[in-house]
């Protein structure tokens, strides 16, 4: 690769300075990345590729002779670039990426497998931060094809920024939900290690939306059901309970085509959480792996599949696994010798 010179206009909008300019699918393809938010990487943000969404542009440019009329947005990365006023002369370096494409990924795929050489228009904001971009392509995508909701919730940290003390009253539900989802995601010791899905993408596991919705009623800071417990106990509880279903139910957790980590299973074990939780606490006075293993062993046999749980995913559906789980649990209870309460006079 070698350097590019392109003709470029430069314009100012509530002091952001931005380029404009022509080159072709080709260049931004090979020049910029196309990045997404994934667990190991914090500079990506966008969305995956959906390929039908590539095949359409591409037959609309080949077959029906469409054109791009609307442009591709893009970050440059300061010193990788310069831009000669008057010459209205922009410079990109020979490097192996100059930025992100903030918004127009799907554009720019669909353009470059129908012709590399296919001419798009291109506005460039120059070297924004990464809280920056993401902030812009958030406020670009929710008037258009929306943000998936489980990577707008993994974008609070950049948006938001960091937070010190998740007790701190103006920390909302969400943000507490998601920052226990994203530490159990990424704690290599977690059960849960990366199989919290945090870019809206499918694939196994649970998504980050989803276990938020299921958690955000128990942790809210007034009302919920933990509300008694601060925030780092709360992440334990949650630590302990999965935990201990991942260690009871192993060879389901593990098996990609079991329902536990599906819609209606995880919602099913999350409804039964709190009745777990009470359980362990009665019984042994004390909320732990052991203990919560000795409670949930007394269902080991419960079968998370298609035969056993009710059909569908919504909220009725896994109410009704949660039913199921605490109704087994009460009757295996009930006929124990170990759980026996003696009543007196």
């Amino acid at each position: 690769m070698s350097n590019i010179q392109i003709s470029a206009f430069k314009l100012l909008q509530h002091n952001i300075s931005m380029l404009v300019f022509i080159t072709t699918a080709q260049v931004i393809y090979n020049r910029f990345d196309v990045s997404r938010r994934v667990a190991d990487k914090n500079l990506g943000y966008q969305r995956s590729f959906v390929n039908a969404r590539i095949k359409k542009i591409k037959n609309y440019i080949n077959q029906d002779q469409g054109i791009i009329p609307n442009s591709i947005l893009v970050n440059l990365e300061d010193g990788k670039f310069s831009y000669s006023e008057v010459d209205k002369l922009l410079t990109l370096y020979d490097a192996e990426s100059l930025g992100l494409i903030i918004d127009g990924q799907h554009r720019v795929k669909g353009s470059y497998e129908a012709n590399p050489e296919f001419p798009l228009m291109v506005v460039a904001t120059l070297g924004l931060s990464v809280k920056e971009q993401a902030r812009l392509f958030v406020t670009i995508n929710q008037t258009q094809k929306g943000v998936p909701a489980s990577l707008y919730l993994d974008l609070m940290n950049l948006l938001e920024g960091d937070i010190e003390d998740f007790d701190d009253e103006g920390v909302s539900t969400e943000r507490r939900a998601t920052e226990i989802a994203i530490r159990l995601n990424e704690t290599d010791e977690s059960p849960l290690y990366e199989l919290i899905r945090r870019t809206g993408d499918a694939g196994f596991g649970i998504s980050l939306s989803e276990f938020v919705s299921q958690i955000k009623d128990y942790v809210e800071p007034r009302t919920g059901k933990l509300a008694s417990f601060g925030f780092e106990q709360q992440y334990k509880i949650f630590e302990i309970y999965f935990r201990s279903i991942k260690a009871v139910f192993l060879e389901q957790w593990e098996d990609r085509e079991s329902y536990i980590l599906k819609t209606v299973g995880f919602g099913g074990i999350m409804k039964a959480f709190y009745e777990v939780f009470n359980l362990v606490i009665q019984k042994y006075q004390k909320f732990d792996t052991e203990n919560t293993i000795k409670i949930l062993e007394l269902v080991q046999d419960f079968k998370f599949d298609r035969q056993n749980l009710p059909s569908g995913g919504g909220y009725r559906a896994q109410e009704k696994a949660g039913e199921m789980i605490v109704s087994r649990l009460k009757n295996a209870i009930r006929d124990s010798q170990e759980f026996m309460v003696m009543i007196g006079d």
